[in-house]
């Protein structure tokens, strides 16, 4: 496939049920104002523009969010604990 627009991006993205559990995985914990980094769209366009066959492997998923009502490094924490606990 060759990758022309944001729109071929998403397709892929919705495509992939991987991709797709970890999405729902995040939108279940209810970040305000969250999103999925750079890695985790960069490996799919790269595997796919150079016709891998196997995922190529990430170490992590980032995840950002920013609540300006909530700056509590506690609450932070206590969401990573839940995501880490949730993945295993």
């Amino acid at each position: 496939m060759v990758i022309k627009s944001e729109n071929d991006i998403i397709q892929l993205v919705e495509k992939d049920q991987w991709m797709m559990d970890i999405i729902r995985s995040v939108k279940r914990l209810q970040l305000p104002d969250w999103w999925i980094c750079a890695g985790f769209v960069r490996s799919k366009i790269w595997d796919v523009q150079q016709g891998f066959t196997e995922r190529t492997k990430l170490p992590d998923v980032d995840v950002i969010y920013y609540d300006k009502s909530n700056t509590d490094e506690k609450t932070e924490k206590k969401i990573r604990r839940k995501t880490i606990n949730d993945s295993t």
